[in-house]
C-alpha cells in the first residue's frame, strides 16, 4: 500500500524543534555510525536550482558515486515540483556531492 503524500499529510515546509532534530539524527546516527551523515552545499546551488523554469522546490535523492550498498556517500539535487524532478536533458542542472561529513567533521548538536 502507497504512503497517503497528497497535500493534507504533507510535511515538506514543515518545521521542527531542535531537540527533535537531535533525538532523530541521533537515532541514525547510532543506528548507522559509518554512513554518511550530512553533506554541505553553498546557497548559490539551492539558488540556481531555484531559479531553473518551473522550479517549486529541490528534491534531494541518496546516492552512491560507485556501484555499492557499502556506503551511501553522496547527494543528488535537482529542482522540481510537488510531483516531478525537472531533468530535461540541457535545459536543467543537477547538483552532485557536496561535502560529506564523515569524512569532514561540522560542529553542530545534530553531529553525534
Amino acid at each position: 500500500m502507497d504512503p497517503d503524500c497528497g497535500p493534507l499529510t504533507d510535511t515538506s515546509g514543515s518545521t521542527i524543534p531542535l531537540d527533535d532534530a537531535v533525538t532523530w539524527t541521533g537515532n541514525y546516527q547510532t543506528a548507522h555510525p559509518n554512513k554518511l551523515r550530512s553533506v554541505y552545499f553553498t546557497s548559490e546551488v539551492f539558488q540556481a536550482l531555484m531559479d531553473q523554469p518551473g522550479a517549486k522546490g529541490i528534491r534531494i535523492y541518496l546516492a552512491n558515486s560507485e556501484a555499492t550498498t557499502e556506503t551511501l556517500d553522496t547527494m543528488i539535487l535537482v529542482s522540481a515540483t510537488a510531483d516531478a524532478d525537472l531533468t530535461t536533458v540541457g535545459e536543467y542542472v543537477l547538483y552532485d556531492h557536496g561535502t560529506g561529513t564523515p569524512p569532514c567533521t561540522v560542529t553542530s548538536p545534530l553531529n553525534h
